[in-house]
């Protein structure tokens, strides 16, 4: 059982597409399924089934899978760590982020980060679903990810940095402008500008008239919290924001009515993927976020 066997497997299962797999290994579609296949004869089990254009995991497939994360958790833990004790490590920082949070908090850490640490190498990725950075730090993409609080943790640890409550966003010459309690009934009976599918604050909005047996209605989709307000302003309809966009703008022709007693409070945090080796640079960018007690609890020194 070669490891580059088990490179391959692992990837196409992350992806569920070999021809993805082959990207992130430098080869081609057919050499993965290749290794894939040899696995399989190896083990005498069927790991994978085609579905559409993708591949699933048979139960064989998600028993292995397990096995060979904690292997190549364990093989890149060791040369992390030993770099660091050679005092040879990578001075470089990879992340993805959720684009509000990059927008309106990370700034702020990455000016304070890089002057007490220039000479490490930052890179950050804008993505807008968590679902893509969940994905990205289960898949050792990243070092670490940001994201919201409204999601199922897995494989991963989540540990919430900011809090916000939950605002309804009108144009200032609205019937519901500067009020301060709105019933979810008069929400839904409006014109509703949503983020895209798969957006947590959308599907907490969904959850949330799905379990008040309410319907609403979708006047647009789109993404951005940014963009959403714009559609707000020019009368397109109402929507539902958190307060890290409300905290960061001041916009007189906009009302803001808090909602969280419909929605509840979104956090966003730090996702780490579990059992992963935390480099030094790594760690001192996650103390700069405030997360030095839980570092402290994990014995990590900076």
């Amino acid at each position: 059982m070669e490891m580059q066997m088990l490179r391959g497997f692992y990837w196409a299962g992350i992806y569920k597409s070999f021809s993805k797999a082959g990207k992130v290994l430098s080869i081609g579609q057919s050499a993965v399924s290749h290794q894939v296949k040899a696995l399989e004869q190896e083990l005498q089990v069927k790991l994978y089934e085609r579905e559409g254009r993708g591949i699933t995991l048979t139960t064989s497939g998600k028993i292995l899978m397990a096995y060979i994360e904690i292997i190549l958790q364990t093989l890149d833990n060791i040369e992390t760590h030993f770099a660091e004790l050679a005092g040879t490590p990578e001075a470089a920082v990879t992340i993805a982020a959720y684009r509000g949070i990059m927008q309106y908090k990370l700034p702020q850490i990455v000016q304070s980060f890089k002057k007490k640490n220039p000479e490490i190498k930052l890179t950050i990725l804008n993505r807008p679903l968590d679902k893509q950075i969940l994905n990205m730090v289960s898949g050792g993409e990243v070092d670490f990810g940001i994201t919201s609080s409204w999601n199922e943790f897995l494989d991963v640890s989540f540990f919430e940095v900011w809090s916000y409550d939950m605002f309804l966003c009108v144009p200032a010459n609205h019937r519901l402008a500067g009020r301060r309690q709105v019933a979810l009934q008069e929400i839904v009976r409006e014109p509703l500008i949503l983020y895209e599918r798969d957006n947590a604050i959308r599907r907490r909005i969904e959850s949330v008239v799905r379990e008040n047996d309410l319907s609403y209605n979708s006047a647009i989709e789109t993404g951005g919290a940014i963009v959403i307000q714009e559609y707000v302003k020019i009368g397109q309809g109402i929507s539902i924001v958190s307060g890290v966009v409300t905290e960061a703008t001041e916009e007189p022709s906009l009302s803001y009515i808090p909602v969280t007693e419909h929605f509840g409070r979104l956090g966003y945090g730090i996702a780490l993927k579990k059992r992963k080796y935390l480099s030094l640079p790594v760690r001192k960018l996650l103390q700069e976020v405030g997360l030095g007690e839980i570092l402290a609890a994990q014995n990590w020194e900076i």
